[in-house]
This record gives C-alpha cells, sequence and structure tokens, in this order.
C-alpha cells in the first residue's frame, strides 16, 4: 500500500514539474499591430520647391493657368512632378518625368477614342470618350514624359495648346 501510495505522489510531483516547464506559460502573447505603408508624394507650397526637389524644371503650361488655378505641387519619389489645377468644375493633373515614352498619368480608366499624332520633337497620345469630356493626354518630347488628365476636358484647343507648350521647352 506504501508503494502505490508513494508512487500516486511521484506521479503526481512529476507531472506538476513536468506542466510548470510547458513553453506556453513563458510565450508573449502575440497582438497584431497595423501595417502602414508610406505615402511616396511629398506636398510643396510652391512650384520651385517641387523642382528643387526633382532637380529639373516644370514650366507651368500657361495654356492651363489661364483658366485654372494651382492648388498642389507634389513630388513623387523626387522623381516626378505633379500640379492640380482646379477651377470652379473640374481638375487637371498634369504630371513630369525625366525619361520619354512612360505612362505616367496613374490613370487605369478605359476611353472610348485613342489617338496617336506626331509633331516636332514628339509624339503625343490622346484618349477621349464620346459620352464626357474626359481627356487624357500622353506626350513624350524633349527627354521628358508629361501627362495630363481632365475629369471634365478643358476647352476647345486648350490641349494643343498644352502640346506646343511642352515641345518649346
Amino acid at each position: 500500500m506504501k508503494k502505490i501510495a508513494l508512487t500516486i505522489i511521484l506521479c503526481f510531483v512529476a507531472s506538476a514539474i513536468l506542466a510548470g516547464c510547458s513553453n506556453q506559460a513563458n510565450e508573449p502573447e502575440q497582438i497584431s499591430q497595423p501595417v502602414t505603408i508610406g505615402n511616396p508624394w511629398s506636398d510643396w507650397s510652391s512650384m520651385e520647391e517641387a523642382e528643387a526637389a526633382t532637380g529639373f524644371s516644370f514650366g507651368l503650361p500657361e495654356a492651363i493657368a489661364d483658366s485654372f488655378t494651382a492648388a498642389a505641387y507634389r513630388t513623387l519619389n523626387n522623381e516626378l512632378i505633379e500640379v492640380i489645377y482646379r477651377d470652379a468644375d473640374s481638375e487637371i493633373c498634369i504630371r513630369k518625368k525625366a525619361g520619354e515614352g512612360q505612362d505616367i498619368s496613374g490613370d487605369y480608366n478605359q476611353y472610348d477614342t485613342t489617338t496617336e499624332e506626331t509633331f516636332s520633337g514628339g509624339t503625343v497620345t490622346h484618349y477621349h470618350n464620346s459620352g464626357n469630356n474626359a481627356v487624357k493626354q500622353l506626350v513624350s518630347c524633349n527627354g521628358y514624359s508629361w501627362s495630363l488628365v481632365a475629369s471634365n476636358g478643358f476647352g476647345d484647343d486648350s490641349d494643343w495648346d498644352f502640346v506646343s507648350e511642352i515641345s518649346e521647352q
């Protein structure tokens, strides 16, 4: 009887010791943290600051600046300049980056009509929708890629004035 009692006590002590050695009691509680992604855009208070960040001149197109107000100057990774123009009814986003032949617009909408034309020193690809005035232009010339995206379009020949001003820079 003493042997059975001693065996039971030893089993109880051994299991208590083994239970204390479990890794689960010593591991800290895992708390998931939200993952945030840094904003690659930098906002600037003037065009001069944005140009200094990228190291190239933007050359504000007068064809747009005459009708719209520049509302934001931004750079993306100090490689691309973006200017957002606004008026009472619409917004135009113009971007410029070193290197030709790039779609830097950030606009992935489908357009009804696409035409490409060449002009002295470069090419322009026009994207238009027949149901509304939305327009996108990609211009490649003088070592740079430009994009212009206008959700409500812009008047008459302003798009060609924009292209001709870019080609003269």
